[in-house]
């Protein structure tokens, strides 16, 4: 970045490269170094969706969250999809600690924002997530007695007890509901999914849908995540940005790549390719570790 212009390919080299817990030594290492931030510095030199996705691969990633939760809440509608994703399948303490970055970076509360964008069950369900609670103990719990409080919150009874769902499938852990989701299916014919969507409507239907085939499988529903980012006309660059940069620890990465070819019969590398372009198409492609 010194001089006159930058070395874009150079930058794609450094930038692509690295997974998250190592950038963060360097955006350490750059301000010790150099006396200014590495975000500062690229947001001058690049622009675009290059330059944005530049730049938010010079943030740590609960910087990141931090920031997708506040732009998920910001402005006209609630991105409902970048709330899932990053607050699902979390443990307590990442909560916490996302909940205090927060407060820190913007001076209010996310539940508070949370609550004033959202409304009904679906601000229930949000501020349930964002409570931290979820059980972590090793404790086997009663699936059977839990399979049981669903049918009975729902399709055992007439109207629906919201509530009941929300409370179980935000406070059991994921290994524990995979058990459940199982036996509802074996014991009732059909799946968990198939009761939200007698059993709901419109927003909250949605939101539960997410949360049960997030804790289902994680990647797969991360694949249909990038997916949607790219269908139809146009790309949803944000979208695409977000899901790039959260998820591109090699270790993460692998079983979401895995699960996109699976389910649509293509690699994850040649749909970003046929959809972006230029430099924006190689950084992406080099975050994902695929050639360009």
């Amino acid at each position: 970045m010194k001089g006159l212009g930058t070395d874009e390919k150079e930058l794609i080299n450094v930038l692509g490269k690295y997974p998250p817990l190592q950038m963060n030594q360097i955006i350490n290492g750059y301000k010790s170094n150099y006396g200014k931030d590495l975000l500062d510095d690229v947001k001058s030199e690049t622009s675009g969706n290059f330059g944005q996705l530049c730049c938010a691969l010079c943030m740590t990633i609960a910087d990141y969250d931090v920031k997708c939760l506040h732009d998920a809440l910001k402005g006209a509608g609630t991105d409902d999809d970048c709330l899932m994703e990053i607050l699902v399948g979390r443990t307590n303490s990442d909560i916490n600690f996302l909940r205090g970055q927060y407060k820190k970076k913007y001076g209010k509360d996310i539940e508070d924002d949370v609550k004033s964008d959202t409304s009904g069950y679906v601000r229930r369900l949000y501020t349930v997530l964002l409570q931290g609670n979820r059980d972590e103990s090793n404790v086997a719990r009663d699936v059977a007695a839990d399979v049981e409080a669903l049918y009975r919150a729902g399709e055992g009874k007439i109207g629906t007890d919201e509530m009941a769902f929300i409370s179980l499938l935000c406070n059991r852990p994921d290994a524990h509901l995979r058990q459940v989701f199982d036996l509802y299916q074996q014991k009732h014919g059909h799946t968990v999914e198939k009761a939200i969507s007698k059993e709901f409507s419109g927003d909250i239907k949605k939101a539960l849908t997410n949360l049960v085939a997030s804790i289902r499988n994680k990647a797969e529903y991360i694949a249909s995540l990038f997916e949607k980012s790219m269908k139809g006309i146009g790309t949803d660059d944000d979208k695409l940005i977000r899901l790039v940069v959260r998820h591109r620890a090699p270790y993460v990465i692998a079983p979401i790549k895995e699960a996109y070819k699976t389910k649509y019969g293509k690699s994850l590398g040649k749909r970003i390719k046929g959809d972006t372009s230029g430099n924006y198409c190689k950084l992406l492609l080099a975050c994902i570790h695929e050639d360009g």
